[in-house]
């Protein structure tokens, strides 16, 4: 069954073609929690609480081939509310690094904390857009039609979010 079938028989109460979008998306939610929050028990309490989210409002969900951008959606914004709420910062704790020996490993490590700076630079906004845009390969006109925001200004917002990341990258790459 692809997605668009699923998402038609969950909203009509099938929980077990619901279980199977989650499937679907289960790694990519988590992910997309944990590089908002940089920490693995509020990612995974904001996992939860964006499925039971999605669960409970499947119903309003128009256009079903969006469901994984709808759902990555629902993650961000529960994202954003749990740090407006605790104020908690984005901060790579590097010690969690420290058993890594081999020399790939930790230029692999480096590149990620570099990464992770860079990402923690963005405003909540930004951080979305980038998300949808290259973690999920999602086209503009798509994250355009989700956040309801015209292409021009996703487009500008994008560039405007690299154009920030870009020195941080640079300055890793620099010292790396």
């Amino acid at each position: 069954m692809n997605i668009s079938e699923l998402v038609k028989h969950a909203q009509k109460g099938d929980d077990e073609a619901f279980e199977q979008l989650i499937a679907t998306v289960r790694h990519r939610l988590y992910k997309t929690a944990y590089l908002y929050v940089r920490n693995e028990q509020d990612a995974l309490d904001l996992y939860q609480d964006a499925i039971y989210q999605a669960y409970l409002s499947l119903k309003t969900l128009k256009n079903r081939e969006h469901f994984q951008a709808w759902i990555v959606k629902i993650v961000a914004n529960k994202a954003i509310d749990f740090i407006r709420k605790s104020s908690k910062q984005f901060i790579a704790n590097s010690d969690s690094f420290s058993h890594l020996c081999s020399v790939d490993m930790i230029r692999h490590v480096e590149h990620s904390l570099d990464l992770t700076a860079a990402f923690a630079a963005l405003d909540h906004e930004q951080k979305t857009l980038i998300l949808l845009r290259y973690y999920y390969d999602l086209p503009v006109k798509e994250i355009s039609k989700l956040t309801n925001s015209p292409e021009g200004t996703i487009k500008s917002s994008l560039h405007r979010a690299k154009k920030t990341m870009r020195p941080i990258l640079k300055e890793g790459y620099l010292h790396g």
